[in-house]
């Protein structure tokens, strides 16, 4: 591959990690969910028990996030920073999420994620948060906020 369409390659893989965030702090979760590949997947290594390590689909994908819009009043991801890899299908990216629920109180983690973009889709999303800081703001709820086994 050529510098100039490795450019170009990394340029349309990085948009649709932009595009991850924009859609997510918009709630437009079907939006959300096309991005990543019929067979895309998102692993989650932190994760606390009862939560799901492992989204396989873009349907379980969008069963996951479908509810966000019920239980989150706002949801910012400021401090993000898109780290190129070699590979100019993977992007390393850090952020905060800023997350107002509607039951009164927020959501605030940090986070590290790998980005695996190919055909112009998220094939793999890994996730790294602090789970003590998820319970913490859910608590028994944490299944309802995020349909959990559902």
């Amino acid at each position: 591959m050529s510098s100039s369409s490795s450019s170009e390659v990394r340029e349309k893989h990085r948009a649709v990690v932009h595009a991850f965030f924009a859609r997510l702090e918009a709630f437009d979760i079907r939006g959300f969910s096309e991005l990543f590949a019929e067979k895309g997947r998102q692993v989650m290594p932190f994760s606390p028990d009862g939560f799901p390590k492992v989204l396989d689909g873009r349907a379980a994908i969008f069963n996951q996030y479908r509810g966000m819009p019920d239980n989150f009043a706002s949801m910012r991801f400021p401090d993000r920073v898109v780290h190129d890899m070699v590979d100019p299908s993977r992007f390393f990216v850090t952020y905060r999420g800023e997350i107002r629920l509607k039951s009164g109180g927020s959501y605030n983690n940090t986070y590290a994620a790998l980005f695996v973009i190919q055909n112009g889709q998220i094939a793999e999303y890994y996730e790294y948060f602090d789970p003590i800081v998820l319970q913490r703001a859910f608590g028994d709820a944490l299944g309802e906020s995020y349909n959990v086994g559902r």
